[in-house]
Order: C-alpha cells, then structure tokens, then sequence
C-alpha cells in the first residue's frame, strides 16, 4: 500500500494527524489532534451542561419522569449562543478531521513521488 494512501486512511480512521505522526510530521499532527480535541471538548461540555440542566427539572418535577417527557427534553435544539457555539464546534470537528485526512495524503504523495 502507498504512503500517501496509508496515512490518509490512518488520519481518517484513527485520529486527526494520525497519519501526519506516521509521515514524522509530528508537529501538524500536534496542531490538527489539538484543534479536534479542542473542538470535541466544547461539544462534550454542552452535553454535560445540558444534561446537568435536565436532570435539575426533573429533581424540581418540571420535567415528569416518563421517557416520552425526558426525551422531549433531551432532544430540543438548543438556542441563542448555544446553537451557534454547538454548530461552531461541530463544523470545526468536521473540517479539522478531513484537513487532516486530505493533508495526510498530500503529504505521503509527495513521499511516494521521491521514491
């Protein structure tokens, strides 16, 4: 298997920059897992706010504690800020993962073009 081809599909299905650490390009690869991990770590921060706020309305018995109702809860979109700071982190996590795949393979084609 090519190079190029090995570490796009390393960046792909491992972890952004996989494939740069396996090109020893360890300092994009740095930069791509820190800027996903950024990215992952406000969306897990939302969940866990979202979900600290929902079992709070279900401790006050705002929220009945049927599954209909929680899921309800659970799934309204969130709004304002929120929204934007969500689609924000998400979009970043996206791109970030195939920059990293795209970039992976550009650089193990020059690679494999030396050879």
């Amino acid at each position: 298997m090519k190079t190029s081809v090995k570490a796009a599909l390393i960046s792909a299905f491992v972890c952004p920059g996989g494939g740069h650490f396996y090109l020893k390009k360890t300092l994009v690869g740095n930069l791509f897992l820190l800027s996903s991990l950024v990215s992952l770590s406000v969306l897990l921060w939302h969940a866990y706010q979202r979900a600290q706020v929902i079992s709070e309305q279900i401790l006050r018995g705002e929220i009945p504690l049927e599954l209909d109702a929680i899921y309800s809860a659970v799934t309204q979109a969130p709004m304002g800020n929120e929204a934007l700071y969500v689609n924000l982190a998400t979009a970043g996590f996206i791109l970030t993962w195939a920059l990293a795949a795209l970039d992976a393979y550009r650089l193990g084609k020059r690679i494999d073009d030396q050879q």
